[in-house]
């Protein structure tokens, strides 16, 4: 952490206190005694400094080529930071509170003026730092010790911390999460406990990347029809029919049918005029070996009119061209 303050020119902080999470950070009261806010100074106007050194050694092309290479695009924990940043409890201190910290001299507001308020501009996450990763390259495979030196406390920070809330006198660091569950897809992702944990227990439940109430994951008994009816969020709703199943809700009588034609059965649910659900169910052409056929419930927009629509919608078609494929096989 010194190591890092040094090098964006700052003096160490007096105190740096580790917690056990974000929300912990996010609930702190910090004083005047703290000092302002130094993540730009610590983070990015660091960074600029030193792309802008490294530039003047290697093409910016290779630069890039490196990041890209190095720091691929990390849906997941981009995913994680974002669902931090949506429930830590946010102090959007005002103006007239940042005076209390930094006094009324010209100095104190101006910086009151144009000091960070949120927590996403106060605090860095891992996803803030996730770029060092293409300087420890250039560092270490490149040999551009000199120009990348300026970054060894945050590297160091990088593979410790998760979040850090620096201020002039008082730097505070969070843990890592330790839970970080995900789909095939990389969304946040658990099918019966939390997908995001820390070691202070606080936790974020979610079904294929949306976050969901913590009841729908781990009491999934009490998801009926008339607790899908009475949820607002669309996307929830839609967490909880699949949970269910589709073909559950099908059965208990959540869904309409619409239509039905050789391909298939369309079912489909109005809330309101722009708040619906649909599903095409469709019959396994291939019996199983007991001489079954297996039913599947194919979600798809609940604008279609056919199940035929729906169907060719499924492969990324429209219905006649579904048809003529269907027809030349």
């Amino acid at each position: 952490m010194r190591l890092a303050y040094r090098a964006a020119g700052l003096a160490s902080p007096a105190r740096i206190v580790w917690c056990d999470g974000p929300q912990a950070l996010a609930g702190l009261a910090v004083s005047r005694d703290d000092g302002r806010n130094v993540r730009f100074q610590l983070v990015d106007r660091l960074r600029r400094q030193i792309v802008s050194q490294i530039e003047a050694r290697i093409h910016r092309k290779v630069l890039a080529a490196v990041d890209s290479a190095v720091n691929p695009a990390d849906t997941l924990v981009t995913a994680a930071a974002e669902a931090v940043i949506r429930n830590v409890p946010e102090q959007n201190l005002s103006v007239l509170g940042q005076l209390r910290r930094t006094g009324l001299s010209l100095a104190g507001v101006l910086q009151a003026l144009t000091a960070p308020r949120s927590f996403s501009s106060c605090a860095a996450g891992s996803h803030d730092l996730s770029w060092l990763g293409a300087y420890d390259y250039l560092r270490e495979v490149l040999g551009l010790h000199a120009e990348a030196e300026p970054l060894r406390g945050l590297m160091q920070l990088a593979t410790s911390a998760g979040w850090l809330l620096p201020h002039e006198h008082s730097c505070w660091l969070a843990e890592r999460p330790n839970m970080l569950c995900a789909d095939a897809r990389d969304r946040l992702h658990h099918a019966s406990g939390p997908a995001l944990r820390y070691p202070d227990g606080w936790s974020i439940w979610a079904w294929r990347g949306v976050e969901v109430p913590r009841w729908i994951i781990e009491q999934q008994d009490r998801i009926t029809l008339a607790a899908i009816d009475d949820q607002i969020d669309v996307q929830v709703r839609r967490c909880m029919i699949e949970i269910m199943t589709p073909a559950r809700y099908v059965a208990l009588g959540g869904a309409t049918r619409v239509a039905e034609d050789e391909t298939g059965i369309l079912w489909r649910r109005n809330w309101l005029a722009a708040d619906a659900w649909a599903a095409v169910e469709v019959v396994n052409a291939t019996p199983e070996p007991d001489g079954a056929r297996r039913h599947f419930f194919l979600q798809v927009p609940a604008n279609l009119h056919t199940p035929r629509e729906a169907v060719a919608w499924t492969y990324g078609m429209r219905a006649e061209a579904y048809t003529h494929l269907v027809q030349r096989t």
